[in-house]
């Protein structure tokens, strides 16, 4: 590997001349002194012959950064690259005179600066090339001038590699303009031969680090994992695009758009493979953000009719609880039913809310879209205008398509949001799913499409329906018809970005006056039908355990501990972590488990985990909540092997997962039967 460029330093400002030592290094090259003046920087210049002077041009003194310069520059040619903020015609005309190799205005940009700098020093060096050609080829037609043909083929020869030095040059200028990528060159083993600055700095891996070694060490398993793909596609087609998931030396992960090309040689034999990378990361995160943005505008969209029905969910409770306690005992049982009826009604909207509102990263598996279809009418039906009428109607044999499920929801409620405002009067909301071939005269006409068997959802409206002009602008963004403050234009926009990524395409037929109807087509999926429907479990009771119940709701923490307690289980409460922890040293002989919630004042249950297991790593331990994974507090749960049960559960759930997590440890040592008064922590 080449040392680093060696660069002096001249700048009277000192804060300015701080910034660029700095900056130099971290841009890879090597500070070798800062001065403020002409005659220092003579003089440094004369005793460290740097390979590059960075010169300012108002400098303080007798000789400013152009005398400097000149000087410099004459007496050692050392390429200088002026700094200033001065941009007028006398100073340009003096700067010229003394020839500088290059000319940056402040301020300027980092990339301008490194550009400049490679680019002075690349021209300095073929310059001092092409002066040693020069004085070689002088010297060899001064020794051969009596045998003038031989000098003359020594002049087309010199001549020659002369032009391919400069069209050398020139493309190593063009890659020092472009190089913001990450290229490497692999063999079809997977060694890497070839790995350019911008690798260097993408991944934190040095040139002489990364020569030699096997591309799957470099970046991580998740390469591993997705290369295998990319590079049987480019053996068979010649060249490869796609995303990939890389892993940096210090384990900052990243999503990189990854163009593959295969190089044979002269007999045509695959040889090695190009690989330049696009870090698009934060792009991702920016798509991710502005699409859950757009969810939640949709969310808006549905938040009467969400009230609405849980409104309609409180109410029943409420009077229910009022009505039991002097309701006789034969319609004690009826209104218990009612109320279990009820809640279970509003735990599953939530649940439907919170599914379409989550964010993250797309996660794409094989997905039955009519199950999803029936979630997304069973909230429409709930949050749509009773004036409204939502229908399905589902293929008898639909396959599975690979899909985010919830990004595939966000398309479905995006489409009947839309249709609902196109029908303000009311009307009727039709879901279909079917499955249907798409042959390749038609994939394409869609373009980036494969010919095969298609899972089509349609949703379709009695509204007022569309001109010609309109259906060709609709999935541009931001366009929108509704008023200024009702709509971003971004809904129709994300649902092409979302079927595009599941590589599909969409359809629009639309009438005006006659209604619209949205075809969505997704790729099906040759994978094995999961069952869904959830298997009986029985109720699994205690022997005599105590378990230490951790929450900060007293109701959740005493409606638990008469459910254990009714199943042969001893409780101990604790209002929040700190006291949970107090409770499990005293009784940390007894104590069998421990049941937590996570996000609770002064002591949050991840923060308990942490302790206990630093106790005790191997007490079960389960985590109650009504969070999302989404949340970090919930993200996290897997690295300390915690199991997860959410809020709201049924008592049979409850009984069930603490069962499994008992039984997955083996049991501690059988201590005596303690005294304990078991109250209310």
């Amino acid at each position: 590997m080449n040392r680093p460029a060696v660069i002096l330093i001249v700048e009277d400002e000192s804060l300015i001349a701080l910034d660029l030592s700095r900056r130099l290094p971290k841009l890879g090259y090597e500070v070798c002194g800062m001065v403020a003046t002409g005659e220092e920087a003579v003089a440094k210049a004369t005793e460290l012959k740097p390979d590059l002077v960075l010169m300012d041009i108002c400098l303080r003194g007798r000789m400013d950064g152009i005398d400097a310069g000149g000087t410099i520059r004459e007496r050692h040619n050392i390429p200088v690259v002026y700094l200033t903020a001065n941009s007028d015609e006398m100073t340009l005309k003096r700067a010229k005179l003394s020839r500088p190799s290059s000319y940056l205005l402040k301020p300027f940009k980092e990339r301008e600066l490194q550009i400049a700098i490679d680019m002075a020093l690349l021209n300095h060096g073929l310059q001092v090339e092409l002066q040693a050609a020069r004085d070689n080829l002088e010297h060899r037609v001064a020794e051969r001038t009596a045998e003038l043909g031989r000098a003359n083929d020594a002049l087309r020869i010199e001549i020659d590699i002369r032009k391919r030095t400069e069209a050398q040059a020139r493309e190593q200028a063009d890659l020092l303009a472009e190089a913001r990528d990450a290229i490497y060159v692999r063999d079809l083993q997977g060694v890497i031969s070839y790995w350019n600055r911008s690798a260097e700095r993408l991944y934190g891996v040095p040139e002489r680090d990364a020569i030699g070694r096997r591309e799957s060490d470099l970046l991580g398993e998740e390469n591993e994992a997705g290369a295998g793909p990319a590079e049987q596609d480019t053996l068979r087609d010649g060249e490869w695009t796609g995303e990939l998931r890389h892993r940096t030396r210090m384990g900052r992960e990243l999503t990189v758009e990854s163009r593959w090309t295969l190089v044979r040689d002269e007999a045509g034999t695959p040889k090695t493979i190009l690989v330049v990378n696009t870090d698009i990361t934060e792009r991702k995160k920016n798509a991710e953000q502005a699409m859950r943005t757009q969810r939640l505008e949709s969310v808006g969209a549905l938040a009467s009719g969400i009230a609405h029905d849980l409104n309609n969910v409180f109410a029943p409770i409420l009077m229910a609880t009022e009505l039991m306690a002097d309701a006789p005992d034969a319609d004690r049982e009826r209104i218990i039913d009612m109320v279990r009826t009820t809640t279970r009604r509003g735990a599953e909207m939530v649940k439907q809310v919170l599914m379409f509102v989550r964010g993250g990263e797309s996660e794409m598996q094989p997905t039955a879209v009519d199950f999803l279809v029936n979630e997304v009418r069973g909230l429409m039906q709930q949050t749509m205008p009773c004036s409204i009428r939502v229908t399905s109607m589902m293929g008898k044999e639909t396959g599975l398509v690979l899909g985010d499920a919830t990004q595939l929801h966000q398309v479905l409620v995006n489409l009947c949001v839309n249709a609902r405002d196109a029908m303000p009067d009311g009307g009727e909301l039709r879901l279909t799913v079917d499955e249907i071939p798409v042959g390749e005269d038609k994939a394409r006409e869609k373009g980036d499409v494969k010919p095969g068997r298609y899972v089509r959802l349609g949703v379709a409206d009695s509204g007022m329906g569309m001109p010609p002009e309109m259906r060709e602008k609709i999935f541009e963004p931001f366009f929108t018809t509704k008023e200024i403050g009702k709509g971003t234009g971004l809904g129709l926009s994300t649902v092409a970005s979302i079927v595009r990524a599941h590589r599909g395409f969409i359809e629009v037929e639309s009438n005006v006056g006659r209604g619209s109807r949205f075809l969505v087509y997704l790729p099906r999926c040759e994978a094995a039908e999961a069952s869904t429907e959830p298997v009986a479990r029985r109720l699994t009771p205690g022997n005599g355990e105590l378990i230490i119940v951790a929450d900060d709701d007293h109701t959740v923490r005493q409606i638990t501990k008469l459910t254990l307690e009714a199943h042969n289980y001893r409780v101990l409460l604790a209002n929040d972590g700190a006291e949970a922890l107090a409770v499990y040293v005293q009784h940390r002989e007894q104590a069998a488990m421990v049941l937590t919630d996570i996000m609770m004042p002064i002591m949050n249950g991840r923060a308990l985990i942490h302790a206990l297991r630093k106790i005790n790593p191997g007490l079960p331990i389960l985590a109650f909540s009504a969070g999302e994974r989404t949340n970090p507090l919930l993200g996290t749960l897997e690295d300390e092997a915690v199991a997860l049960l959410r809020k709201p559960a049924t008592p049979g759930q409850l009984l069930n997962a603490v069962a499994e997590v008992l039984h997955a440890t083996p049991p501690a040592p059988e201590a005596p039967e303690p005294q304990l008064a078991l109250a209310s922590a």
